[in-house]
């Protein structure tokens, strides 16, 4: 018998934490991207209350222990479980439809096609996808090229303090627009994961940054992820975004990660050319399902 408690306090963070690290380590797959950079990432660099993701965020547990949680919006859910308990999630989906959403809502998921569970459960149950989906790159840091240098007139070097105002400016490129404050953004410098990250910014002869990345670890899983990457648009196609990748890569190689993983709008060609050219492959893709209840 399952049963779903709200967020309610900070130990309920370190358990998503958790489940999220197990399942890295346990399955060697991240269905949909999901790692606890992910976390730290959508908590703290998005919102100006850290909180407001959770206000709709559910633990789910079995008699014994905590197995998994939900996170839902507006109109769309995400479900984490145990790769243990993967059995439960139709059991989950019934609930999340039940008692999260009103009847005659439209309400929309993503799957990875490489999970076949999840597909097959919400084809059983009545969703259908629609033309949304988004690639998903894995890269076996034990393959990879060794680091290219940048071009003339430009150098890498490790986010600092005094960059926060410049990265602030450059924030939406990589997220759609969106902008943040500087506030928002130390208070991601302080954020669990982060202690763990490599976050670098480009810069030119002259000191002014133009491009930037950051590479989130998990020494636990020995997984990584990239979360976010851009570059000023006169300052592209110059092999700079390569050269940070493999700067990065070869960085968290050497520490013992062994795999890191992106995702990418599926219509972004050009992103997806980037990081399939310092050694990325496409695994699956992140397809949405819909469902009107």
């Amino acid at each position: 018998m399952l049963s779903y408690r709200n967020f309610d306090k900070e130990s309920d963070y370190n358990i998503m934490r958790r489940i999220v690290q197990q399942n890295c380590l346990q399955t060697g797959h991240l269905y949909p991207q999901l790692h606890v950079g992910n976390l730290d990432f959508e908590r703290y660099a998005w919102e100006e209350d850290p909180e407001i993701l959770y206000k709709n965020t559910w633990i789910v547990s079995d008699k014994k222990t905590e197995i998994g949680f939900i996170s839902a919006g507006i109109d769309d859910f995400y479900i984490t479980v145990l790769s243990d308990f993967e059995h439960l999630t139709q059991d989950i989906i019934k609930y999340i439809e039940g008692n999260c959403y009103k009847q005659g809502a439209t309400i929309t998921t993503e799957a990875n096609s490489n999970n076949k569970l999840l597909s097959s459960i919400l084809e059983e149950l009545g969703y259908t996808k629609t033309d949304y989906f988004r690639f998903c790159g894995i890269c076996d840091l034990s393959k990879i090229p060794s680091y290219s240098q940048l071009p003339d007139g430009f150098c890498i070097r490790l986010t600092q303090k005094k960059d926060v105002a410049r990265r602030v400016e450059l924030f939406g490129i990589a997220a759609g627009g969106k902008e943040t404050t500087s506030e928002i953004y130390e208070r991601m410098m302080k954020s669990l994961s982060y202690c763990d990250a490599m976050d670098f910014v480009v810069q030119t002869h002259n000191g002014e940054i133009i491009a930037y990345c950051t590479l989130w670890d998990d020494p636990i899983s020995k997984k990584g992820i990239i979360e976010p990457i851009a570059c000023v648009a006169e300052h592209r196609r110059k092999g700079i975004m390569k050269s940070v990748l493999l700067y990065g890569m070869n960085l968290l190689k050497e520490r013992g990660t062994n795999y890191i993983y992106v995702s990418t709008g599926g219509k972004n060609i050009a992103s997806q050319a980037l990081y399939k050219s310092v050694g990325f492959i496409e695994y699956g893709i992140n397809c949405e399902w819909q469902k009107t209840l």
